[in-house]
């Protein structure tokens, strides 16, 4: 239906940009191993990625990637895949009727009140007041 045409559309737009955030732009542009992994995070934000599954990905020690996650991108790579992830559920919120729970479950999260207190940090405001605040009557 048109709402799962949405996330497809919301999805392949986040592959475009998540492409283009993996595109070199010159040999002084950050360490390719942290642009792939951003890459990954970015094309699927509801993966149950860790820092284990990313640094296997990109062919680095979990320690090594975390630690050259942390000094390229300055946060480390969880914190990297909550943003994506919250942001991720920010566009469902603005472009499907997913309740909040199925949208904290397409997102990643275990938890739909870890998915409102991580979405509350990023955005000030609940997932809930977020999209109501979007749709307005």
């Amino acid at each position: 239906g048109p709402a799962r045409e949405l996330v497809l559309g919301a999805v392949e737009e986040v592959l475009v940009l998540a492409a283009a955030a993996a595109r070199p732009d010159g040999p002084d542009d950050g360490d390719q191993r942290v642009r792939r992994a951003t890459a990954i995070i970015a094309a699927e934000p509801g993966a149950p990625h860790s820092v284990a599954s990313l640094a296997r990905a990109v062919a680095l020690s979990p320690s090594r990637f975390a630690h050259l996650f942390a000094e390229e991108t300055g946060q480390t790579p969880m914190q990297a895949v909550r943003q994506a992830r919250v942001r991720h559920a920010a566009s469902l919120l603005e472009v499907t009727d997913l309740d909040v729970g199925q949208v904290a479950a397409a997102s990643g999260f275990v938890s739909p009140f870890h998915f409102s207190r991580a979405f509350k940090k990023e955005y000030g405001l609940p997932p809930r007041d977020y999209r109501a605040r979007l749709r307005p009557g």
